[in-house]
């Protein structure tokens, strides 16, 4: 590919790792304009969304885009186990942040949609950055509006179900982003699939809407069972089946806390770091139109959020890259 984008490469260490601009992972800065992003040769665009003004939990997720791109630098655009570049293959571009609204949630997430398709109008994937879990609001509006008509399939890797009908009255929220897109046209509550939820951290209401709705649920004691790639390429099957697309979801508390504390609510008892990057090898090669990692609260831990978000960032595009060549 010959493009802007795909002409910024990070194959080999040069000079220190946190020199220079901290965009993700060194790639290039292109406006969220779909125009520019084309031009660009834009196939894959990181956005960070600054925002955690609806949880219910710790603070500090606002930080998170931040930290992740700082983090990035640490990593290299050449992924060795698919022994492809994924700036030559993808042109990955950042946008850059939302403009988001403190203490407003609905214009954050419409501001996000907005932002997203244009990359998603450039016939890229854009990779949104939290920032506490109404990136997937934000996403799943931007996939309604923005992406080709049909039907879009849903995976959440997450601790919570996240399927409250609101909280305190708020609909917008960060415990409410499936509830609200699966009420969108575009996405079919029969293709969404949630992996990580286990232990006393989700209400019953909760479980309840799941069950209706046919929502299929994954516990961590089913990828003890079952293993990760079999929930995997299941999970893959189910949202894939009839649809034109899948949004990915990553929140980091999925991950057990000895893995990821920097989080709203780090848990005990979830997925391995191994478990996570094998689901994201698997998911990662589907038709993906839009994804994003949320939940990384840097000043709880010493870089291990952002560490994660980071690799699985990475990870999912490498995957999808080489399913795509």
């Amino acid at each position: 590919m010959s493009s802007i984008a795909s002409q910024q490469t990070r194959q080999g260490w040069h000079s220190v790792l946190v020199g220079g601009i901290a965009t993700f992972m060194g790639a290039p800065l292109v406006d969220a304009d779909a125009g520019a992003l084309r031009a660009a040769g834009v196939k894959a665009a990181f956005l960070g969304m600054p925002f955690d003004s609806t949880t219910i939990a710790r603070p500090g997720a606002q930080l998170g885009p931040r930290a992740v791109r700082d983090w990035s630098s640490h990593m290299l655009s050449y992924h060795g186990e698919y022994d492809l570049d994924i700036f030559e293959a993808l042109g990955v571009a950042d946008m850059g942040d939302v403009a988001v609204v403190p203490a407003n949630a609905p214009k954050t997430v419409d501001l996000v949609a907005e932002a997203m398709g244009e990359a998603i109008r450039a016939g890229a994937i854009p990779v949104l950055c939290g920032g506490e879990h109404i990136t997937t609001i934000g996403g799943s509006l931007a996939v309604d509006r923005h992406a080709p008509d049909g039907t879009y399939g849903l995976i959440l890797v997450d601790t919570h179900l996240d399927t409250a009908p609101d909280v305190g009255g708020e609909r917008i929220n960060h415990c409410c982003p499936i509830t609200r897109a699966m009420e969108l046209d575009a996405f079919d509550p029969a293709r969404c699939v949630i992996i990580g939820p286990h232990g006393a951290m989700n209400p019953k209401s909760e479980y309840a809407y799941v069950r209706d709705a046919g929502v299929t649920v994954y516990h961590v004691s089913d990828v003890d069972k079952r293993g990760a790639r079999a929930i995997a390429d299941e999970a893959v099957g189910i949202a894939s089946d009839g649809t034109d697309g899948i949004y990915f979801s990553f929140d980091v508390d999925s991950l057990d806390s000895s893995v990821c504390t920097g989080t709203c609510v780090p848990t005990m008892g979830g997925l391995t770091a191994r478990e996570a990057l094998t689901m994201v090898s698997v998911i990662g090669r589907a038709d993906i139109v839009a994804m994003d990692v949320c939940e990384v609260a840097p000043a709880y831990d010493n870089g291990e959020s952002a560490m994660a978000a980071c690799q699985v960032i990475a990870d999912t595009l490498a995957a999808y890259a080489d399913a795509h060549r």
